[in-house]
C-alpha cells in the first residue's frame, strides 16, 4: 500500500471517527436543558390534555421529541409529542394557530428554520404538570449534589 493510499485511509478514518480526544461523555443540550429544568421543577405526576396559552411565559426545546413550556405561577409543563418532529431540536422555534385560549393535545405545531419558513408539522402528546420548587428545596438539592461528590472515597496503590 503506498503512503498516499495511508494518508487518504487515514482521513477517510478520521473524518468518520470524530476529532482525536472528543468527550463522549458531555452531555448535550438538551440533557444540560432538562438537567436545568429538574433543578427548578418536580414532576406532580397529574397530566393534563390542555394547558391555558395565556399563561404560558415560554418555551425550552429538549430534544426532537420533548418540549417545555414554562407557565406563569409556580407550574411548567413538559410535552412528550406523538413521535419526532423532525428538526426542531435543531431550530429551537415552532408556531402553532389555535382558535381557543388553549393549546392542546393532538394540536399541530410548525417547526420554523431560520428565516421563518415552514420546515414541518407534529402532533403535540400529553401535558406533564410540573411544579416549581421553593428555593429552599433548590439550595437543599444542590447541598446534596455537592456532599455527594465530597463523600467519593479515593484510594491509591501502595
Amino acid at each position: 500500500m503506498s503512503n498516499k493510499a495511508t494518508i487518504v485511509g487515514l482521513a477517510v478514518l478520521l473524518f468518520f471517527a470524530g476529532p482525536l480526544g472528543a468527550d463522549d461523555d458531555k452531555p448535550t443540550r438538551g440533557e444540560r436543558r432538562l438537567a436545568d429544568i429538574n433543578k427548578k421543577y418536580v414532576a406532580t405526576g397529574e397530566v393534563k390534555a390542555c394547558i391555558g396559552i395565556r399563561r404560558a411565559r415560554g418555551t425550552k426545546i429538549i430534544d426532537d421529541k420533548t418540549i417545555f413550556f414554562e407557565s406563569l405561577g409556580r407550574r411548567g409543563y413538559m410535552n412528550h409529542l406523538n413521535g419526532k418532529c423532525a428538526g426542531l431540536a435543531r431550530e429551537e422555534r415552532f408556531s402553532f394557530s389555535t382558535s381557543i385560549t388553549r393549546l392542546c393535545r393532538g394540536e399541530i405545531i410548525t417547526v420554523l428554520d431560520g428565516f421563518g419558513r415552514p420546515w414541518g408539522s407534529c402532533s403535540l402528546g400529553e401535558f406533564e404538570e410540573m411544579k416549581k420548587k421553593s428555593k429552599a428545596e433548590i439550595e437543599a438539592t444542590e447541598s446534596e449534589s455537592k456532599n455527594d461528590v465530597s463523600d467519593i472515597l479515593v484510594t491509591t496503590r501502595d
